[in-house]
């Protein structure tokens, strides 16, 4: 599927690419979601499969906060580090936080949760950094993992196999070699937690 869309969320700016060390990236995650702010919060998708999964990706995305280290029901995401303005979001809607997909309750947090099955780690290799997107063109030559068997599906990107060591994107956009996994003509712009905070299918 390719879809002309661009989207940036509000993400950290610092630094540029490559494999520095990075801080401070466990604390937040990328909450992805269907529609612009709305009377009654955000909206979502309207269920819990892999082809809900997948289409939220065509929407948009922000950076929240949870309050516990592992996301599950209970849960509740924040738009600020101090924990202060809690999410709002459409009650019975489906959102996405990596490979989970789950419903949302404002002062309850999730309430229900899905986990879709992904590939563990798949190498593949970026192209360099560009400032713009749809630069489209290699050498491909930083190898980096990701758990997802497309690259318009990829949430983090990784240096190692293990998946701890986050890549350092820099707010600049990638595209792959798609000879591993297909890209679909897609950009990702990538910040410097490894988290993916831009999507353009050119």
């Amino acid at each position: 599927m390719n879809h002309n869309y661009y989207y940036t969320l509000l993400g950290r700016r610092a630094g540029g690419p490559g494999s520095a060390s990075t801080t401070a990236c466990s604390a937040s995650v990328q909450f992805r979601y269907m529609q612009p702010q709305q009377i009654g919060g955000l909206t979502g998708a309207t269920g819990d499969t892999l082809a809900d999964w997948e289409g939220l990706v065509f929407g948009n995305i922000v950076e929240v906060w949870p309050d516990q280290p592992q996301l599950g029901v209970g849960t509740r995401l924040y738009l600020d580090a101090g924990l202060t303005q809690e999410i709002s979001l459409v009650d019975g809607n489906w959102y996405r936080i990596n490979e989970l997909i789950f419903t949302y309750q404002t002062g309850g947090g999730i309430a229900a949760v899905t986990q879709i099955n992904q590939p563990s780690d798949i190498q593949v290799f970026l192209s360099g950094p560009s400032a713009t997107s749809c630069q489209l063109n290699g050498p491909y030559t930083q190898p980096v993992w990701v758990a997802r068997d497309q690259w318009q599906q990829v949430d983090r990107i990784w240096l190692d196999q293990a998946l701890s060591q986050p890549f350092v994107g820099g707010n600049n956009w990638y595209s792959i070699d798609d000879s591993v996994i297909p890209s679909g003509g897609t950009t990702l712009q990538v910040n410097n937690c490894g988290w993916v905070e831009g999507f353009f299918a050119c």
